[in-house]
């Protein structure tokens, strides 16, 4: 037979609220403790570093388990991103990975084209168009969301990143008619599926 005190704990238990989820069910992705961190390794100049700031976010993963990740963006655009992530985990829009990219690492560890990684800050030239002209990723005022879901169409009708396909309508796809597409672009941002000449459709920048 039970102890009394011992079934009343059980039976609170058992009509207790569901509760949040606690850290040590949360998947981190990323967990750097500095900006200085997470862009160490960076070919950027400090004039651009200095601007740039590293921001906490939380989704849901096609794992369907809740993640935490860091992303490196403009300061100024910090703000954007903490309300694009709300919505993108309100909605439980699937997310592979939040990762800044690792540019003390070969192929930069954690670009597009080794993960289905969503990023922000990335110090490089275009990388859809023949140009040295530096692309916004290079401020930290452009993200990437799920590359292979979300890859660019180059007017040679090659996909960036090889491997990528685009299917609308499956899990974690990016359109025009996406509450997240709208979001952003209620914030002042374009989206690369927009885009005429180039569809990038896992791109937006401001």
């Amino acid at each position: 037979m039970l102890h009394a005190a011992t079934l009343l704990a059980a039976l609170a238990l058992a009509v207790a609220p569901p509760t949040e989820p606690t850290i040590d069910s949360i998947v981190v992705d990323s967990r750097y403790r500095s900006l200085e961190q997470a862009v160490a390794g960076t070919t950027a100049p400090d004039s651009i570093v200095r601007t740039l700031a590293l921001v906490d976010v939380e989704y849901y993963g096609f794992d369907d388990r809740l993640h935490r990740g860091q992303i490196v963006v403009h300061r100024d655009l910090a703000d954007d991103i903490r309300t694009v992530f709300r919505e993108i985990k309100r909605r439980k829009f699937p997310v592979e990975s939040v990762i800044p990219i690792r540019f003390d690492r070969p192929d930069n560890g954690t670009s597009m084209d080794t993960l289905n990684n969503t990023y922000g800050f990335h110090y490089r030239p275009k990388n859809t168009f023949r140009t040295v002209q530096l692309s916004a990723h290079s401020y930290g005022r452009a993200v990437d969301i799920n590359p292979f879901r979300n890859p660019a169409l180059l007017r040679s009708g090659r996909w960036v990143p090889t491997g990528g396909r685009y299917v609308p309508g499956s899990p974690g796809t990016i359109t025009a008619t996406s509450p997240i597409t709208q979001l952003f672009r209620t914030l002042g941002w374009r989206w690369g599926g927009a885009w005429r000449s180039v569809k990038d459709y896992m791109h937006f920048e401001k």
